[in-house]
């Protein structure tokens, strides 16, 4: 690459790291491939992220669903993985019933199947203030990468 478009693609890191620190090892392009299409905040902390689309006519999930999904947890922290199912069978839950933390019921609601996120949250809508199983510190923020696999 010529210097002037790698001062281009630093220009254009910057404006869309959003806030974050624009300084980064990583090339432009690859970031571009990594950074989520779409990202929703909520009032309360949580971040949902959406980082690959699966298919646009696969089906949605809803509250009352029976869905399944593949993924890692790890705390924001540290960046420590605490839990995951990568290589095993997914985890099936209702949908909205608080059968997981509230937030995943909020952050997997209108996922497609094949659909991936990314789910940042607080501890308020996780673990809170008791932590979980010696794995999870009280007032843990978590970060999840859920992939939907199924819908019923």
């Amino acid at each position: 690459k010529t210097q002037e478009s790698e001062g281009l693609a630093s220009k254009e890191q910057t404006v869309s790291a959003s806030g974050d620190k624009a300084a980064s090892a990583v090339p432009a392009e690859k970031q571009e491939k990594d950074q989520p299409a779409q990202v929703r905040t909520y009032g309360n902390g949580l971040v949902v992220e959406e980082i690959a689309m699966g298919k646009p006519n696969g089906k949605r999930a809803c509250g009352g669903d029976q869905v399944s999904v593949r993924y890692i947890g790890k705390l924001k922290k540290n960046g420590k993985i605490f839990d995951s199912n990568i290589g095993g069978p997914p985890f099936k839950f209702r949908l909205g019933v608080g059968q997981v933390i509230p937030g995943w019921d909020v952050g997997v609601e209108g996922m497609r199947v094949g659909d991936k996120r990314r789910l940042t949250i607080p501890p308020a809508m996780g673990y809170g203030k008791k932590g979980a199983g010696g794995k999870i510190p009280p007032n843990a923020w978590l970060v999840f990468d859920v992939e939907l696999i199924n819908v019923r």
